[in-house]
C-alpha cells in the first residue's frame, strides 16, 4: 500500500473521524460545563436578589404607612401630651411617681368573717322569715 493509499483509507476509517469528534467534543464540552457553572450561579444570585428586593417593597411599603400615621395629628397629640404640651388654655396634670407618693403608716384590719350555719343560710333564702330555725 502506498502513502496515498493509506491517507485515503485512514479518512475513511471510522476510528479517525470518532478521534477527531473526540478532540473537538473535550474542549466545547469543558467550556458548555464552565458556562453551565455560571449560569447556575447567576440564577442562584437573581432569586437571592428578587427576595431581597420583595423584602425592601415590604420595608418600604411599612415606612410609608408610618410616615402617613407620624404625619397625622392624632399621632403629633399623643406625643405632645406624653412630652408635658398642653393646648392654649388647658391645663396639664402630671401624675407622680409611686415612689413619690406618701407612706401608709397606719392600718386597720377588716374583721374576719363569722362563718354561718348553712342551714340557716338556705332557711333564710327559701323559707319565709318567721320560720328561721
Amino acid at each position: 500500500m502506498s502513502g496515498e493509499q493509506k491517507l485515503r483509507a485512514l479518512w475513511k476509517s471510522p476510528r479517525f473521524w470518532l478521534l477527531v469528534v473526540i478532540a473537538f467534543a473535550i474542549p466545547l464540552l469543558a467550556d458548555f460545563n464552565a458556562r453551565l457553572g455560571y449560569v447556575r450561579q447567576m440564577t442562584a444570585e437573581a432569586a437571592s436578589l428578587t427576595e431581597q428586593i420583595n423584602q425592601e417593597k415590604t420595608l418600604q411599603t411599612e415606612l410609608l404607612a408610618l410616615r402617613d400615621s407620624v404625619q397625622a395629628n392624632d399621632f403629633v397629640e399623643h406625643w405632645a401630651r406624653q412630652a408635658g404640651l398642653a393646648r392654649p388654655g388647658e391645663t396639664v396634670i402630671k401624675p407622680s411617681a409611686v415612689e413619690a407618693a406618701p407612706v401608709v403608716t397606719r392600718t386597720t384590719s377588716l374583721p374576719a368573717p363569722i362563718p354561718n350555719d348553712p342551714r340557716t343560710e338556705w332557711a333564710a333564702l327559701f323559707l319565709s322569715p318567721r320560720s328561721n330555725p
